[in-house]
């Protein structure tokens, strides 16, 4: 094997390691809120369901309290209505996990009896 055949070879190992370090490591962490509204971003679950998952713009509520994440999952693998099904290639289950821990942490908005609309 020559040098130049050698030293790419490397550098293909060394990058792939590099581009697998992070889907490693989600795994390690746990989920998170901060990847979870990323993706949701990303992937557009905000065109439908808002940004803090507060619908109805066409798709159905998502947060505050949102479904466990095994069933959000199952939904997003096999969707019965219009939205177009995420099979795990394209969306992680690590993904999905941030994605629920992101709905998780969005809090409840205020009461409306609670607020004042003016005096």
């Amino acid at each position: 094997m020559s040098y130049f055949r050698l030293n790419l070879s490397v550098a293909a190992i060394a990058g792939l390691t590099l581009l697998m370090t992070p889907i490693a490591s989600r795994a390690a962490d746990g989920p998170s809120a901060e990847r979870g509204y990323e993706t949701y971003m990303r992937i557009g679950c905000f065109q439908c369901h808002g940004t803090v998952g507060q619908g109805p713009i066409s798709g159905p509520r998502l947060a505050p309290n949102p479904l466990p994440v095994e069933a959000i999952r199952a939904y997003i693998r096999a969707p019965a209505e219009v939205m177009p099904p995420y099979v795990e290639s394209v969306l992680s289950d690590a993904e999905v996990a941030d994605i629920h821990a992101y709905l998780e942490s969005i809090p409840e908005g205020p009461n409306v009896e609670d607020t004042i609309l003016g005096d």
